[in-house]
């Protein structure tokens, strides 16, 4: 996650807009409930609407809080994360167990410590963390590596590949700049390195209006629609949102098929 103070700007400029919406939302899903509940007393079937709009209410809610995802950490350092897609990473290492991690995007460090950490307990994995910024005070562990660079300069994609492993998974994690360009850029050079059955992860899908900083521009999400349009190469998986509160919905792109 990276242009944290802009996020935040706008973020704080969309509470206003979003406060009369969550308002509704809730109490048309009290009046729904209230309207179809059976003689029985068993619980009515949610009307998909109705809990699209609750989760979104409640995504704007937490995303704009500075108190939460900005003030998460792993073991002390800063982890610009929703915690529940930690959750869903470490689900995804415990399943795949990848020789190796690629992040576009480092940050403090905080996302690629917790990798490190899940990679030491399932005793495999490296992670490879790219940005365009040092940090010396970024953590130090045996299983990261940091490279200084922009993530689709040439020279550090030929790095990277000669890096990936002969054998095992390859697992890509894409969160540096967030505009639609500099994505789809970077779907169009990590993408081979994804090995069948891995995961090409596009994070923060969730700015541009999806649902939260509608005044952002065109992002991931638009960057994902591009570069699954033809594409029978990776599909979304769905069940990766199964926690309804993603800061990646529509971002876990499982590779199927080779080239």
């Amino acid at each position: 996650m990276t242009g944290v103070s802009s996020l935040g700007t706008r973020a704080r400029r969309s509470v206003r807009a979003f406060a009369q919406p969550r308002a509704d939302a809730l109490a048309a899903w009290y009046l729904q409930r209230t309207r179809s509940a059976p003689r029985d007393g068993a619980e009515p079937p949610p009307d998909p609407r109705l809990q699209h709009a609750i989760v979104d209410q409640f995504h704007r809610l937490y995303y704009d809080d500075p108190g939460t995802w900005r003030d998460t950490h792993w073991l002390g350092v800063p982890t610009l994360k929703c915690p529940l897609d930690l959750w869903i990473y470490q689900e995804m290492l415990q399943e795949l167990r990848p020789q190796l991690i690629i992040e576009c995007g480092t940050a403090f460090g905080g996302s690629a410590a917790y990798l490190a950490s899940i990679c030491d307990l399932i005793g495999s994995g490296t992670i490879v963390t790219i940005d365009i910024e040092s940090n010396p005070e970024r953590p130090v562990h045996p299983r990261i590596r940091y490279v200084l660079g922009s993530s689709v300069d040439a020279q550090i994609v030929s790095q990277v590949r000669g890096m990936i492993p002969a054998e095992g998974h390859v697992l890509v994690i894409l969160d540096s700049d967030h505009t639609a360009a500099h994505v789809t850029r970077e779907l169009a050079l990590y993408a081979e390195f994804v090995t069948i059955g891995s995961y090409l992860v596009v994070e923060d899908s969730n700015i541009n209006g999806h649902p939260v900083l509608p005044d952002f521009g065109p992002g991931p999400m638009e960057a994902i629609d591009s570069f699954l349009r033809g594409n029978s190469e990776f599909v979304i998986d769905t069940g990766k949102q199964k926690y309804h509160l993603t800061f990646n919905p529509r971002g876990f792109l499982r590779r199927i098929k080779p080239r």
